[in-house]
């Protein structure tokens, strides 16, 4: 299976982890489907993508800008840290569902961090702490 091939299967599987948060928070399968299901099946893809790395990995990779943007000019590697982004991502879009229940914030609040937490990360639990932290 190529590299794009597993980009564009991962970018569309995960919308299914997207849509029950945003939709069905309450549903009681929720959180087991989004982890359990499609959180899970993307770390695995994780690990397929990487595993064949292993043996090389250097720790120095890591360790300027310039060996990191060297990394990836590789589009197996760019995949992998696709489905790393997806797979961690949506583990935080859970957790504000969770902890939004939990805390009984107002639906619309964590809903709405949602999209930010899908499309820029940090940027949509920044927002879901704010909330939190207004609570």
């Amino acid at each position: 299976m190529t590299a794009s091939l597993v980009f564009s299967i991962a970018n569309t599987f995960v919308l299914v982890g997207w849509i029950l948060l945003i939709f069905a928070p309450k549903w009681e399968r929720t959180q087991q489907i989004v982890l359990y299901g499609v959180v899970l099946v993307l770390s695995l893809t994780y690990a397929f993508l990487i595993a064949p790395t292993l043996a090389n990995f250097s720790p120095d990779t890591f360790s300027t800008l310039e060996n990191v943007m060297a990394l990836f000019t590789q589009e197996q590697a760019v995949a992998a840290g696709w489905v790393h982004y997806l797979a961690f991502d949506l583990f935080v879009g859970a957790y504000i569902v969770r902890e939004g229940i939990s805390l009984q914030i107002p639906r619309w609040q964590y809903t709405l961090c949602l999209p930010f937490t899908f499309m820029f990360g940090p940027i949509g639990l920044l927002f879901f702490l704010l909330f939190k932290a207004i609570k």
